[in-house]
């Protein structure tokens, strides 16, 4: 049995309190008690208390990140040239099958330990490298050793390679994984156990239904990547999933930027939920964010980092480029419409992406109740973000100077169901040289099975796209096909 978290007092802070999106800031002391905020108010007594000063800080409530494959924190800097098609050739086709069970336990505590470092207390991991069930255990074991907060989804695609661990075996897999270590959890447990189901159109729609059907059995949240692709790849995936029954409260649609405007409304009329992960979707080729769009018709909508081999585990990166990629997106529709004298006021705004990077990616996970803003009775997932640096000063708009003016450097300590993890800048438990040692030493193992495979980036097969569009056509649901 852990023993219980002594009380802990942050004092002198600046507290945002509620919903990030109100920007209410007020100087006030924050008590922990027994994982939990027990109370927010100015100079709190908790005698015997241990104390942390975050006078002349902001006191925010941890980031949480909706969507990441924490394992690829294994190929950091991969991808950053590549386009989506090259991400799928090269990591899902290639280089997910060279990963060990070993591999895949490093690279996904190396992505939450600098998750953790950079604020984010809680994150979905999309856990799409199970290319065996002890492939599924050692990513559960790294999420769990690193001390985040997270809905680990295990991944039913089949990995390239590992063909011999087969769609049913991993079925039983995740239903054993299920009976055995999770059928007692709940909203509050730190790590609870979700779905990721198969891309859409990649696999039978009959095993589709399969999949979403298990998930529903089993009470499980689930995850897919929804309308990430374009032109003759392109499919009305979300219809299907409406007409078929699939679509559920308990799903996190990641990216979505295809979407139209109906189907993004089928997903508000189902209380699904969006995840926006702006960095990869610009930069890949997904297409614009869908977030202010799912945002605007009431859909739960978060940010996260995606992958780690192209962009960093950094929320003051998302919001930034959340908030510029669909400004810059709104604002060229206007100038070339009406020019410059057409320009209204600028959205998303600044309160809006933190709200996503917080409070809204929390209701995405299911978990607007346990975490995501400072509430009494919450649980404790609490950063301090140090406000004294040259590029913060002055501090004319908090809630600016969090978004705009802040960087991951600035987070000075981090706690997540009040276990602190971070102090004075510090990652505390050796989680910093752990890391470290596990991402340089998983990097050596991979490198010869990579450069065996066909190196970094493997040259495509001619057809192969063509492939690929017929293979998504014939996974159609059969009245689609008709």
């Amino acid at each position: 049995m852990p023993l219980p978290l002594a009380d802990l007092l942050i004092t002198g802070g600046s507290v945002l309190p509620g919903d990030p999106r109100d920007g209410r800031f007020a100087r006030a002391d924050v008590l922990v008690r027994d994982g939990l905020i027990a109370a927010i108010g100015p100079d709190l007594e908790a005698p015997g208390a241990e104390r942390v000063d975050a006078t002349g800080a902001f006191v925010l409530p941890g980031f949480v990140d909706t969507h990441h494959h924490l394992w690829e924190a294994s190929l950091r800097g991969l991808t950053a040239d590549w386009s989506a098609l090259d991400f799928f050739w090269g990591v899902r086709a290639h280089h997910a099958g060279a990963h060990e069970a070993r591999d895949v336990h490093a690279g996904t505590y190396a992505g939450a330990v600098a998750a953790l470092d950079a604020g984010i207390t809680t994150v979905l991991d999309a856990a799409h490298a199970v290319n065996t069930p002890e492939h599924a255990r050692e990513g559960l074991r790294a999420v769990r050793e690193s001390g985040v907060r997270a809905l680990f989804c295990y991944g039913l695609t089949t990995t390239p390679g590992a063909e011999a661990f087969t769609a049913e075996q991993r079925l039983a897999d995740l239903r054993a994984l299920h009976a055995n270590e999770f059928t007692s959890q709940n909203a509050a447990t730190r790590v609870r156990l979700g779905v990721a189901v198969n891309d859409i159109g990649s696999v039978p729609w009959t095993r589709t239904r399969t999949e979403f059907h298990l998930a529903r059995e089993l009470g499980l949240p689930s995850t897919v990547h929804s309308r990430s692709l374009w032109g003759e790849l392109s499919a009305p995936e979300i219809t299907w999933l409406h007409r078929d029954g699939l679509l559920a409260a308990d799903q996190v649609h990641a990216h979505a930027n295809a979407a139209t405007d109906g189907e993004l409304a089928l997903l508000a009329e189902a209380g699904a939920a969006v995840s926006s992960t702006p960095e990869t979707e610009v930069m890949l080729g997904l297409g614009y964010p869908a977030l202010a769009r799912a945002a605007e018709l009431g859909i739960p909508t978060g940010l996260g980092t995606d992958i780690q081999a192209g962009s960093p585990a950094d929320p003051f990166a998302w919001m930034r480029a959340a908030l510029q990629a669909v400004r810059g997106q709104r604002h060229q529709r206007v100038l070339e419409t009406g020019g410059s004298t057409g320009l209204g006021t600028p959205t998303p705004s600044v309160r809006d992406v933190l709200h996503h990077a917080t409070l809204g990616g929390a209701r995405a996970l299911g978990l607007g109740g346990v975490t995501g803003s400072l509430e009494v009775g919450k649980a404790a997932d609490v950063l301090v973000l140090r406000t004294d640096g040259v590029h913060q000063r002055p501090v004319v708009d908090p809630v600016a100077t969090v978004v705009l003016h802040s960087r991951a450097s600035d987070v000075d300590t981090v706690l997540v169901a009040g276990e602190v993890v971070k102090r004075a800048g510090l990652l505390l438990g050796g989680r910093a040289d752990r890391a470290t040692d596990l991402a340089d030493t998983t990097w050596a193992r991979l490198t010869p099975r990579i450069t065996s495979r066909g190196g970094l980036l493997p040259p495509r097969p001619e057809g192969v796209l063509k492939h690929m569009a017929a293979a998504g056509a014939a996974n159609a649901p059969e009245w689609a096909r008709s």
